[in-house]
């Protein structure tokens, strides 16, 4: 338990701080309650007034980006700044209002019922920051391929039938004829296509046959440039990440890499969610149940009922399934026999699945060791018996 300590519920224009003061032998400390607002200035005000009443520990809830704000003029002072996930510490029934979520986020944190959230390096953030934004383009840049696909579907231009890829050279300065609404001819047609192309001239004109309004055409603009834009952006972003990488986790990064299935981009994740090394989380399940792809267990009277992989890390899992699922198809044994294993009686999604929960715990290893990976140690001990020598 906790003698004086602070329980903050913040919010974007202010923040409503309660104090909790006095021994631990009694269940009525001292309360004090004030409310601040979100600017440096008060914030800073606020950092003065927890130090004037020797606060030691700080806790508040991890709300959408407010908290950052606060966590980065607190952290100047001498607190122990715990924050905690919102789901864990949900009010009790009754009356809500903002001194009330404050006097209860500090009750938890007096009585040491409150678990500390995964907060990393600054380094680490910043390139969280910039793997976060590169899926950011990467999603938009597909909603304006979509949105291409169905202005074309809608025109009766069959167009992506006859080109493996609508986006490559030849399929943007076809798209360009439709937008600068020029008459489709045999030798405009010919003169668009650039490298090798499996249609014929023929088919593509029959293909490109349809009924395109002025509206259409100007909302395919539109598309094309925006996915020419986000495509841009993409390449930017990728190069920056890599130059940060290099600059701070070169041995990290070059580690990941030795691992079957994780490649530029999915190593960049994996530090950018988890850092250069494992020091927040006790043990590989603590980190596959955190990354979201540890099965969850719910058992009543013996039976199991629900063996689903937990939430988790949304960002960690995507990277974690990607290079899982490569890992699987690959020729390294001891990701290819857990795959093909696992697809002759079980869905193909499961398979990999397992295949990222096994990454993960190669990863934990790998980064707190700093070894390089181990094909015969991936194997187990049940493989190796097995493998031939």
């Amino acid at each position: 338990m906790i003698e004086t300590c602070c329980g903050i519920d913040v919010h974007q224009k202010n923040i409503v701080c309660c104090l909790l003061d006095g021994p631990l032998d009694t269940n009525r400390p001292e309360k004090i309650q004030k409310t601040f607002g979100t600017r440096t200035p008060e914030l800073r005000e606020a950092l003065t007034w927890l130090e004037n009443h020797h606060v030691t520990d700080i806790f508040m809830e991890s709300t959408g980006q407010y908290w950052l704000p606060i966590f980065n003029i607190f952290a100047e002072g001498s607190f122990n700044l715990i924050l905690a996930n919102p789901g864990h510490i949900k009010n009790v029934p009754g009356r809500k209002t903002d001194m009330k979520d404050a006097e209860w986020i500090a009750q938890l944190g007096r009585c040491g019922l409150i678990r500390s959230s995964y907060i990393p390096a600054l380094e680490v953030m910043d390139l969280r920051s910039l793997t976060r934004r590169r899926q950011s383009y990467t999603q938009k840049r597909t909603q304006a391929k979509n949105e291409l696909h169905n202005i074309l579907q809608r025109s009766n231009i069959k167009l992506t039938g006859y080109l493996s890829d609508i986006f490559s050279k030849t399929g943007q300065t076809l798209l360009q004829l439709f937008i600068n609404g020029e008459v489709l001819t045999l030798e405009s047609v010919q003169s668009c296509m650039r490298g090798p192309v499996k249609a014929s001239p023929e088919d593509l004109l029959s293909a490109m046959d349809g009924k395109i309004s002025s509206t259409d055409r100007r909302l395919l603009d539109d598309s094309l440039d925006e996915y020419r834009f986000y495509s841009q952006k993409i390449d930017q972003i990728e190069q920056e990440i890599l130059n940060y990488v290099l600059e701070h986790f070169p041995e990290e990064y070059a580690l990941l890499l030795g691992i079957p299935g994780v490649k530029q981009h999915g190593a960049a994740v994996i530090l950018a969610e988890i850092g250069p090394n494992v020091e927040a989380f006790k043990t590989a399940g603590h980190l596959a149940s955190w990354a979201g792809v540890s099965s969850g267990s719910y058992e009543s009277a013996g039976k199991k009922t629900s063996s689903r992989t937990t939430k988790g890390n949304k960002y960690l899992k995507t990277a974690l399934t990607s290079s899982g699922g490569i890992a699987g198809r690959s020729r390294d044994p001891a990701f290819s026999s857990l795959y093909h294993r696992l697809c002759n009686r079980r869905s193909k999604l499961e398979a990999v699945v397992a295949c990222g929960h096994k990454l993960i715990r190669i990863i934990y290893k790998i980064l707190s060791e700093k070894v390089s990976y181990d094909e015969k140690k991936a194997l187990g001990l049940r493989q190796q018996k097995l493998a031939p020598n």
